[in-house]
């Protein structure tokens, strides 16, 4: 937590002397495997959400939510794949008009 503190004077200029440190209780904490990742991901979750009374999650959601993440990634490059098929088809149209012109 010092770390942290230190690093926002240096790097933000922001004065966190002040600011409590709020331990929530129980914390959910991550079974022996490796599930750290989902488990930073869910926090950063939470917190983005301004959700962190509680942490609504356990280890036993990580198989949930590594479908979740899973399907997120997913349908992330589905995206892409089709924005960049649709920008390929429109530079053809274009090409295929100044050729005709």
């Amino acid at each position: 937590v010092q770390f942290l503190k230190e690093g926002f004077l240096q790097i933000l200029g922001l004065d966190t002397t002040e600011w409590p440190i709020i331990m929530p209780s129980p914390c959910p904490q991550q079974g022996a495997g490796d599930d750290c990742a989902l488990f930073v991901c869910k926090y950063m979750e939470c917190l983005a959400n301004k959700n962190v009374i509680g942490l609504p999650f356990s280890q036993a959601d990580m198989d949930l939510m590594r479908g979740k993440l899973a399907s997120a990634i997913i349908q992330e490059v589905n995206g892409e794949k089709e924005n960049r098929s649709n920008g390929e088809a429109a530079v053809e149209t274009i090409v295929s008009l100044s050729d005709e012109a």
